[in-house]
């Protein structure tokens, strides 16, 4: 858990580095590379209007995210968790956008205060450093703690996210990010975190092998009636 020295030196050097001035301890590599890139964007500490895809668009973002296959069960493991601790589970395609958000009431009522709900695009470019559009940057992993979020009304929280990446194709299908109160950090928000994205890479996974499947019942009739080798593949090659 964090302590309020921890956030108060958190803060101080949130301060320092973007006044220009010595912090009494420097940022973390990926903090510092994001305040680096949110500095030469220009973006306002402050803060500033929220990007809101529309509800049917983000229907059809849902569905062609790939996760919608996936989600029912990603949701019932870590909505069971959120139900009983004060944190949010959020769940967002490759650009970003929140598809999919589950917590306790009060939680999402402070997050709904942030812009932190469904359909908003939660990325660098549109929020400052975050630990969801931080992922996406680096295509890795990111835990941020309060004051290392680049908007001050950010700083009350944690994120912790990873990416999930198709295992059809390799290429990303969104994030999985879970955040809270900052005072409230566990350890195993992390491990649940990586834990939610290989149940999702594996579900779709399973998915993929019962896709493939299917092509085989129906290539077969064609293939029995052929006497020269033939290769079938699915819309991705395999």
């Amino acid at each position: 858990h964090l302590s309020a020295a921890e956030l108060s030196l958190s803060a101080r050097v949130h301060e320092a580095v973007l006044t220009g001035s010595r912090p009494p301890v420097r940022p973390r590599g990926v903090v510092e590379r994001s305040w680096s890139r949110m500095l030469d964007l220009g973006l306002d500490v402050s803060g500033s209007p929220r990007t809101m895809v529309p509800l049917p668009d983000l229907e059809l973002r849902r569905r062609r995210s790939g996760l919608e296959p996936v989600i029912g069960e990603l949701r019932q493991l870590l909505s069971r968790a959120a139900e009983t601790s004060p944190f949010l589970v959020v769940v967002t395609d490759a650009d970003g956008v929140i598809l999919w958000r589950d917590g306790s009431s009060r939680v999402r009522a402070y997050a709904d205060a942030l812009g932190f709900a469904e359909g908003a695009r939660w990325t660098e470019t549109t929020v400052g450093t975050n630990a969801v559009g931080t992922a996406l940057v680096e295509a890795a992993p990111v835990q941020l703690l309060a004051a290392e979020h680049f908007e001050s009304a950010q700083h009350p929280w944690y994120c912790c996210a990873a990416p999930v990446h198709s295992p059809v194709t390799g290429e990303l299908a969104g994030v999985v990010d879970i955040s809270g109160p900052a005072l409230t950090l566990h350890p195993a928000i992390g491990a649940l975190v990586e834990t939610s994205v290989r149940l999702a890479e594996s579900g779709l996974w399973r998915v993929h092998e019962q896709r493939l499947e299917r092509l085989r019942r129906t290539a077969e009739p064609v293939l029995g009636g052929v006497g020269e080798p033939l290769l079938v593949v699915d819309d991705d090659g395999w």
